[in-house]
């Protein structure tokens, strides 16, 4: 899935950053269309809320950016996380094009654990993800989902099939 950052207040002091990074935008897959269900009890944070889960850069795990923050699901039912860039020259270099919009796209990386057939129609199976663990959150250059990405506010307000999912 993909996300725009949103420039929090004194970010370059503090090297955060608050993005969104899902929605239950309709992602056409090898396997059918699949929708990422945001619904209380369908996404597991827990490791995303450690502390320790890694800001990475068009989902390579050899090219860890920061780390995440905080994590939840926010207004219209969208992940959103805070991200702390690191001070390595890499971290930096993309840093600076998210604070100059040069850099807007975001994507996560997750884990299935249950979906839902929820239609069938011309050949075309639609899934719900009815339960899906986030593993990292990646700056990418080109998104899955267009609907959420930097600098895009907030709204105000039957199968288990293990799959590793990145979009």
């Amino acid at each position: 899935r993909t996300a725009r950052l949103v420039r929090m207040e004194n970010s370059e002091e503090t090297r955060t950053v608050e993005l969104s990074f899902s929605s239950e935008e309709p992602y056409q897959r090898w396997w059918g269309i699949e929708i990422l269900g945001h619904d209380k009890g369908e996404v597991d944070l827990s490791w995303l809320e450690t502390g320790h889960a890694a800001l990475l850069m068009d989902h390579n795990m050899r090219d860890q950016i920061g780390v995440i923050e905080k994590a939840e699901i926010g207004a219209g039912r969208k992940g959103r996380a805070v991200v702390r860039f690191g001070k390595s020259a890499r971290a930096e270099e993309i840093f600076r094009d998210v604070l100059d919009d040069i850099r807007g796209n975001v994507s996560v990386g997750y884990e299935i654990h249950e979906l839902r057939l929820v239609e069938e129609k011309d050949d075309v199976a639609t899934y719900r993800v009815t339960f899906w663990k986030p593993l990292e959150i990646s700056i990418v250059s080109i998104p899955a989902d267009t609907t959420v990405g930097v600098g895009r506010q907030a709204e105000h307000d039957a199968h288990d099939i293990p799959i590793f999912g990145i979009k």
